[in-house]
């Protein structure tokens, strides 16, 4: 920090505020742990190149204006040179508690403001008085003097802008209560305190501190776009204004007013929407109100979450520890979170992150209180609401739902409702557009229950601005690996329980890498319904949006949660771990050197730059030094410490030691390394799927409609397995990714034929084509499973067991040469993409059972699978 007065044109005749030694030295003690934003800087900088300033405060308070006085000088903005209503005579600045002791008339408050107007100086305006003492009031007492409308009239009067900044000082993280206590009425409502509150809250939390800060308010621009107003309506609605921004930002970082949570529950039981089915419950079972009402308010216990500021804190400090133990770093994607920022300046946010572990139940919330964000309410599977995490989690955000809705009307209304609920009142919400984890690496087709919710919810809100936020939550190594690797191999999906909290130790022991951050797209709802409708409709939309028909609603849904999929894919980290383990996963010799891997980690490194994958700067040309020497440098230290991470965690052997060492991948950690490729396998699936298609027979040369058919099957058969583009057809894709290949060199072009190339990107194919292998030896042993399956089928789980074992004699045989494609996941998956292709019929009793086709016809299917294989 350094002191600097700016110049003005006119000797000013109220010089700036002068502390006495006393008070600089507090407020240097003090405020020097207050964190400032360097954009808050840059903003009123630019604000006094345009204009003058006025700085604009909420609530009447001595501490707010001594620390922003402090702060403009030290960073060397405009100083202030008049304040309103400070009424500490000892304290007052500008002379005025001078004039005050000498029992001289003090000078009006406006003609002092207008005098430090027309000579271009800066100025503090409190909009209201704190409360206190009895004085309770939600929105604090307004000032006797309108120095607002004095505003107005000095503009009206000149040509030089006045830019309004308005600025929040938080100096604790506790939102409002609606239900006022003892100390509400005796020291003021926490959200707007009284000087004994506002004290005792600073000691307790000033190192902690935040300033807040809203756009300046042209008042120039305003009273030229209103020339009708008065002076005094004029200074009514920019005080409105103002003090919206001022509480917005606020509770930007605070949250939305906190409701106990028996009024909660209240508010919901008595919702029109609720009341009628409970009636139609009534009717149908013969119950009760009394009992319908006590089954509801039971369910509602189990249901709500119950945020406490507290516990949110204890959490913080105990992850912040946490998070240094077993990682060695979290990447956050900063701009995409100021993009989340801005979005909830307008409103809530439904945040619909990755799900790949529990840690991220725990990840956002914290990134949001860390960055000075209202964290979340988190919609989590009622799995976990078990003694005590259960507890935690919901102190901390959670709101607990039952897996299945099923048969289940009254519970499905109750959440709906509740959900409701939570965006009126202004809350964000987090929900897993996938559901539950994935065990695979891939990301799961999204799931359409609680989304639909959502979607109705913001159709029955018009007046809420609700954004979407699609969320890339990446590891480089997952604490639940080997329970994954279990289930992956046919084990049962074991609930969580307190057993699981006593292996935390051993996670605690391990290190887990750097964990990423990254944030797509933010997607107005609003602009996803007009999206929605110009696909549905075209011109002839209907007049308003928000009606939509059943048709309507489901493609919105749909579209919702498949463009989340997508964004979240394309925002997806590459870790040196996943850029690695793709390297062993697509080497097909017994063992790969040191030499070879840095080669082939490069190779795939500069494909997915060339694809605009996001990479962390260890992997990309970023950083001080660059050209050709200084991204291997970087490349050979990043990969260097994916192989040691790999090594500790027992997925990859290690012969020798440094450039000469040698590596291979035990058969039994093949399935472990394959999640961590699957991770970033969605950047190679299109030129992976026309890799397969191209070398299928050896064939020298295919021709490119030959090409795009084979490529549109192979689609249609992996569609449950790969999310493609939701923002295009198939046709386009294949075109695109031709034409990818075909720039850089992999494939060449002869009229209307392609081939792999000769030169070294040729080799490319080849690397691609491994990458989706698996999947074709796991649907060829999905389809043999299905060669002796009886008339009268067979249990679904009965047949997974059975697959199973098959695969792992066609393994030993030699007829399957990836162990990983022996996978429960990729079966199941199957399953369903022969039931499309008319093989098998999946009836409601969870059999498996043969479709009216011939042992021909599956043999033929089977017969094409091989040509992938060759």
């Amino acid at each position: 920090m350094h002191a600097a007065t700016p110049s003005v044109d006119v000797e000013p005749s109220v010089p700036p505020y002068r502390p006495n030694p006393l008070l600089r030295f507090l407020t240097a003690r003090f405020f020097r742990h207050i964190a400032v934003d360097q954009r808050w800087t840059e903003a009123v900088r630019e604000a006094a190149s345009r204009g003058t300033v006025v700085y604009v405060m909420r609530s009447l308070s001595v501490l707010d204006f001594l620390c922003l006085d402090y702060l403009t000088k030290n960073l060397g903005l405009p100083l202030i040179r008049f304040v309103n209503d400070l009424g500490l005579w000892i304290l007052e600045p500008f002379g005025r508690g001078a004039r005050r002791l000498l029992f001289r008339q003090p000078v009006p408050e406006q003609k002092q403001l207008s005098e430090v107007l027309a000579e271009r100086g800066s100025t503090l305006l409190f909009l209201r008085r704190p409360t206190g003492f009895g004085r309770v009031s939600r929105k604090g007492a307004r000032i006797e003097n309108d120095l607002v409308l004095t505003l107005v009239e000095a503009q009206r009067q000149s040509t030089r802008p006045v830019l309004l900044v308005p600025q929040t000082f938080i100096w604790g993280k506790l939102p409002g209560n609606q239900q006022r206590g003892i100390w509400d009425f005796m020291l003021g409502p926490v959200e707007w305190p009284g000087r004994v509150r506002t004290f005792f809250r600073f000691f307790y939390n000033y190192r902690h501190a935040l300033l807040r800060t809203g756009e300046p308010f042209d008042l120039h621009a305003f009273l030229a776009a209103n020339p009708g107003l008065s002076d005094a309506e004029a200074a009514d609605k920019v005080r409105y204004a103002l003090l919206r921004i001022l509480e917005r930002e606020r509770a930007i970082v605070v949250g939305p007013t906190k409701k106990t949570p028996q009024r909660l529950r209240d508010e919901v039981l008595h919702s029109p929407r609720l009341r009628k089915h409970i009636e139609s419950t009534m009717r149908a079972t013969g119950r009760s109100e009394k009992a319908v009402h006590a089954e509801v308010d039971r369910e509602l216990r189990k249901l709500c979450a119950t945020p406490d500021p507290t516990t949110l804190s204890i959490l913080h400090r105990l992850l912040d520890r946490v998070w240094h133990k077993i990682y060695d770093g979290v990447e956050v994607d900063k701009e995409g979170l100021e993009r989340v920022r801005q979005a909830a300046r307008q409103g809530p946010l439904i945040l619909m992150p990755s799900h790949k572990s529990h840690i991220d139940y725990l990840v956002l919330s914290d990134l949001f209180y860390t960055h000075q964000l209202s964290p979340p309410l988190i919609a989590a599977g009622d799995n976990l609401g078990f003694f005590p995490l259960g507890s935690i989690l919901r102190r901390g955000g959670a709101f607990f739902i039952r897996r299945s809705f099923k048969g289940k009307k009254l519970y499905s209304a109750l959440v709906d409702t509740y959900m409701r609920k939570l965006l009126l009142d202004g809350h964000h919400i987090e929900l897993f557009i996938e559901g539950g984890r994935s065990r695979t690496g891939k990301l799961l087709a999204p799931k359409f229950g609680l989304l639909s919710m959502l979607v109705d919810a913001c159709l029955s809100l018009p007046g809420r601005k609700v954004h979407y936020v699609p969320i890339s939550v990446g590891y480089e190594l997952i604490v639940e690996q080997q329970s994954y690797v279990d289930e992956l191999s046919g084990a049962e999906k074991r609930n969580e329980n307190i057993g699981g909290l006593l292996k935390t130790p051993d996670v605690l022991r391990s290190r887990y890498g750097r964990l990423y951050i990254q944030f797509g797209e933010v997607l107005p709802f609003d602009k996803l319904v007009d999206e929605s409708l110009a696909v549905s409709h075209g011109d002839d939309r209907p007049d308003e949006p928000r009606e939509l028909g059943l048709a309507e609603r489901r493609n919105l849904i749909q579209r919702i949660g498949h463009r989340a999929v997508y964004e979240i894919n394309r925002v997806t980290m590459v870790t040196p771990v996943a850029l690695v383990s793709t390297c062993f996963m697509a080497h097909r010799r017994r063992g790969m050197s040191h030499v070879e891997l840095e080669r082939m980690a490069g190779t795939l490194r500069d494909v997915l730059m060339r694809q605009g994958a996001r990479l962390p700067p260890v992997l990309g040309a970023t950083g001080p030094a660059s050209g050709p020497a200084a991204i291997t440098a970087v490349n050979a230290a990043a990969i260097g410490e994916a192989v040691k991470l790999l090594c500790e965690g027992k997925l990859v052997s290690q012969v020798g030691e440094g450039r000469e060492a040698v590596y291979s991948v035990p058969d039994e950690r093949r399935l472990a390394l394959e999640y961590y490729k699957n991770n970033v396998l969605h950047f190679f699936v299109p030129s992976a799927l026309i890799s397969a298609a191209l070398l299928v027979e050896g064939e020298e040369t295919v021709s490119i409609a030959i090409l795009r058919e084979r490529v549109r099957k192979i689609s249609r058969l992996f569609k449950y397995e790969f999310m493609y583009r939701a923002d295009t057809d198939f046709d386009q894709i294949f075109d695109d990714a031709l034409e990818s290949m075909l720039q850089a060199g992999e494939v060449e072009r002869y009229t209307d034929r392609v081939r792999p190339s000769d030169s070294k990107e040729g080799q490319h194919v080849a690397i691609y084509a491994v990458m989706v292998r698996t999947y074709f030896e796991a649907y060829l042993l999905a389809a043999r499973g299905l060669l002796d399956l009886p008339a009268e089928g067979r249990e679904k789980k009965d047949w997974l067991k059975r697959t199973l074992a098959l695969g792992q004699r066609l393994y030993l045989a030699g007829e399957i040469e990836n162990r990983e494609s022996i996978s429960k996941p990729k079966l199941e998956t199957a399953l369903t993409a022969l039931k499309d292709h008319g093989l098998i019929k999946l009836n409601a009793r969870g059999y498996v059972e043969p479709e009216t086709v011939s042992q021909v016809v599956l043999e033929d299917f089977i017969a094409q699978l091989k040509l992938y294989l060759a």
